[in-house]
């Protein structure tokens, strides 16, 4: 269910040796991921009758960074049917050292006075001094602070946050209370920094991603590789005509369709694999699913989702600027021909009639079922040889015969040999003749 929404929402942003002879690396600026300023802990004192003093300790950053602010909710009656959500006061500290205050007017908020009100960031903490008429809280209130950091992205700002305490508020009875938060529980898009790409002679190529502030991915991150197989930037989506959303350790793949100008669902089964270990996320894509170009194009980005509002609300992109590293592969995927299943006419061998016997065969280098090349034919019944004539049809090397009219009861038996692309597979088979 989560790689479904991921898809949804993602769609709004725009091993062997010879596999390290292919590996190139590609860096990307590291912090740059939008990560919402991480609460630790809320102190709140009144050491001064009907002024409060509040700390706001951000484990993450010394320095507030820019486009980022701190929301301190209070519900003064702590009634959570009253207010704006349950909150009758609102006071905000922006990252260049502005505050706002707003109060409930019994309809909404609005702007006030914000005389006798004073903060300042410093040393990785919010200090703010607030008086309580300021706020009208005269008795027992909640209080929630909100730390928030904006990310514009075209026409949209991301939004991430931290929340303080995650859920509800915390009541303020007058006694100095100390009210801790947990650490790293801020929105925070994995950071790629490095991304070392490798091809193998197998035909994998491997996209391996550096995350250094996660180690594996959280439940509530996406990973997006965005891949552009023909060198065309008017092709595909911004140029991108392939789209692999990585959740946990599900891939699902997505390919252009210009008629319906929308992602649509790949063929399945997919050939891309994903692991995740050691502040690395490796992504496995066959060349068969890039349309065995030798050179391609590819982009990444990575996400922290809120998959219940189907919202993004931190990211981070791969080369920054919407642009495409390029990869050209090295290595030759090596042809094989492998055996998918041996089939035959429904009714079997009968005397007398025609019967055909069929082998399923794929390529190792596309995953698709052989289309072209030849096929011969040993059929032999009761010790002598049946006259067959072998053709590539539907995926298939088949083999069609006529059956001897005295062969009831014995049994026919036989080799199918495919060859197509140089290589050669071959089955034997036998079946009753009824």
């Amino acid at each position: 269910m989560k790689l479904v929404v991921a898809c949804c929402v993602a769609a709004t942003i725009i091993l062997a040796t010879s596999a390290a002879l292919g590996a190139r690396g590609y860096s990307d600026t590291a912090d740059d991921t939008n990560a919402a300023p991480d609460i630790t802990s809320l102190d709140i004192a009144e050491a001064t009758p009907g002024v409060l003093m509040i700390r706001v300790s951000i484990g993450n950053f010394r320095d507030l960074p820019g486009n980022s602010w701190v929301n301190l909710w209070f519900d003064v009656d702590s009634d959570a049917r009253t207010g704006d959500g349950g909150d009758e006061a609102l006071v905000r500290y922006e990252a260049a050292g502005s505050l706002e205050l707003f109060t409930w007017n019994g309809s909404r908020l609005v702007q006030g006075s914000t005389a006798g009100v004073t903060g300042s960031f410093s040393a990785g903490a919010l200090t703010l001094s607030v008086p309580r008429a300021s706020i009208n809280a005269l008795g027992v209130f909640g209080i929630l602070a909100v730390s928030s950091r904006g990310q514009v992205q075209g026409t949209d700002e991301l939004i991430a946050s931290d929340y303080a305490p995650n859920d509800g508020r915390s009541s303020f009875t007058g006694a100095a209370t100390t009210l801790p938060d947990p650490a790293n529980d801020h929105d925070a898009a994995p950071d790629i920094t490095t991304v070392r790409v490798s091809d193998a002679k197998s035909g994998w190529v491997t996209f391996t991603i550096s995350t250094p502030n996660y180690e594996t991915l959280p439940a509530e991150s996406v990973v997006l590789l965005w891949v552009d197989v023909d060198a065309n930037g008017r092709t595909g989506l911004g140029g991108a005509d392939l789209q692999f959303t990585i959740v946990g350790l599900e891939v699902a793949l997505e390919r252009w369709d210009p008629r319906a100008e929308d992602w649509v669902p790949d063929d399945l089964p997919t050939r891309a694999r994903v692991r995740n270990s050691g502040h690395l996320v490796s992504v496995d894509v066959h060349v068969s699913e890039l349309g065995n170009t030798r050179r391609f194009g590819f982009s990444l980005a990575s996400a922290d989702v809120n998959t219940a509002a189907q919202l993004i609300q931190a990211a981070d992109f791969a080369p920054d600027g919407f642009a495409f590293w390029r990869y050209a592969l090295t290595n030759k995927p090596a042809l094989k021909l492998v055996v998918t299943r041996v089939f035959a006419t429904a009714s079997g061998p009968m005397a007398g009639r025609p019967f055909t016997v069929a082998l399923g065969v794929i390529r190792s280098d596309t995953g698709r079922p052989v289309r072209s090349g030849t096929v011969a034919c040993r059929v032999v019944s009761r010790g002598h040889k049946v006259p067959a004539t072998g053709r590539i049809s539907g995926g298939a090397g088949r083999c069609t015969f006529a059956v001897p009219k005295g062969a009831i009861g014995s049994v026919i038996r036989g080799t199918i040999i495919v060859h197509s692309g140089g290589k050669t597979v071959s089955t034997d088979f036998a079946f009753v003749v009824h």
